[in-house]
């Protein structure tokens, strides 16, 4: 359960009043006075005192506890003195977060702590209401299967105070399925694969711009192709063509670093790392090296692991990650569940499937609790 924004508030106040200031980080000196409901900031730059109110800094907060980034222009829709708003989160989340420097001088804040989202929940509502009991908010939900059931997700991301990255979805499925029809969008069993795949991206854009101003919807993903950077590059230049939404980049890990690298400079808010799945069951060695790298030459840049919930969630500080491995259980005989370290092994006789499914579920949602802000 995410901790209130006026529990946070509250403490920066009382601490902040305490020293009578805050430290930017530009290194510049705020002097904070209180005025009921308003706070007051002396700073060298203004002979006028800037007023931020507790209701700004508690939407400021809440903005960081759902999205965990932000540079100081994503305060401008909370207050017109963005940058001194940015700054009260920089004290507000000091030693919970890092700071990292963009090109043009400025800083984006992140939240440290493994961001999990559950994902294969769109056809399970057994399963759903598990993952809220526990006290999940945050799931990866797939455009494809989205399609597939008559599920009223976004409803359901509002009555239970959820919110949700969007996946582009089993393209394979799809495909099979399409090429299976005998008649469908004029024929489309004979068109090419190329053609299926514009078919499949533009429905994609099509329900990314009718839901991309749902505030229950941090962001989507674009269709990435496993072991085809080449591809995935194309499909998400495509999808970017077609809406002006937030759509989070894919890197495959068998791609080059220099292909990482552009994607960094352009300096998104999360890259996500794509193409892994394959390799976790017996050459997770080949994944465990290529991150290093990555890490060694990116050590700050936020990174979304697609599809990984093993060790490696702990051995890479991550920015965010999903995937359904809590719910293997179901799958598998050999139950298995979750030591500290990340990895796993087989359950006990007497746990029941259930209970091995909440035992992982917790273990991944609570690997946010690394951040105090956090109490799962």
């Amino acid at each position: 359960m995410i901790k209130e924004p006026r529990t946070l508030e509250r403490r920066f106040i009382r601490s902040v009043l305490k020293k009578g200031f805050f430290i930017t980080a530009s290194g510049c000196k705020n002097i904070v006075t209180e005025n009921g409901q308003i706070i007051l900031i002396s700073t060298s730059k203004s002979t006028d005192s800037l007023r931020i109110s507790k209701n700004q800094i508690r939407s400021a907060i809440r903005y960081m506890q759902v999205y965990r980034t932000s540079i100081i222009k994503d305060m401008q829709c909370i207050s017109k003195y963005s940058s001194a708003l940015f700054g009260i989160l920089i004290e507000i989340f000091k030693g919970e977060s890092k700071l990292q420097t963009l090109k043009n001088g400025l800083f984006r804040l992140s939240l440290l702590g493994v961001r999990f989202y559950a994902s294969g929940l769109e056809k399970d509502p057994f399963l759903r209401g598990e993952f809220k009991k526990l006290g999940g908010n945050f799931v990866l939900f797939n455009y494809y299967q989205l399609l597939e059931t008559s599920f009223d997700w976004i409803t359901w991301l509002e009555q239970t105070n959820s919110y949700a990255l969007i996946d582009s979805g089993s393209y394979s499925d799809f495909r099979t399925k399409q090429k299976a029809k005998k008649v469908s969008f004029q024929q489309l069993e004979l068109f090419e694969d190329e053609l299926l795949n514009s078919y499949y991206i533009e429905g994609y854009a099509q329900f990314i711009n009718q839901n991309q101003d749902n505030c229950r919807i941090i962001g989507f993903f674009p269709f990435d192709v496993v072991g085809d950077p080449k591809k995935t590059k194309e499909n998400y230049q495509l999808l970017k063509q077609q809406t002006n939404a937030t759509i989070y980049p894919v890197w495959q890990f068998t791609d080059s670093l220099e292909e990482l690298r552009q994607l960094v400079d352009e300096e998104h808010e999360f890259i996500a790392i794509g193409g892994a799945v394959p390799y976790l069951s017996n050459r997770i060695e080949k994944v465990r090296a290529v991150l290093e790298e990555v890490y060694r030459i990116f050590p700050t840049v936020n990174f979304h692991f697609l599809g990984v919930a093993n060790e490696l969630l702990l051995e890479f500080p991550c920015f965010s990650a999903d995937g359904t491995a809590f719910i293997n259980a179901r799958r598998n005989k050999t139950k298995k569940i979750y030591l500290e370290d990340g990895t796993r092994i087989p359950a006990s006789a007497e746990m029941t499937t259930l209970e091995v499914i909440q035992q992982n579920l917790r273990f991944l949602m609570g690997l946010e609790s690394n951040n105090p802000s956090f109490n799962f």
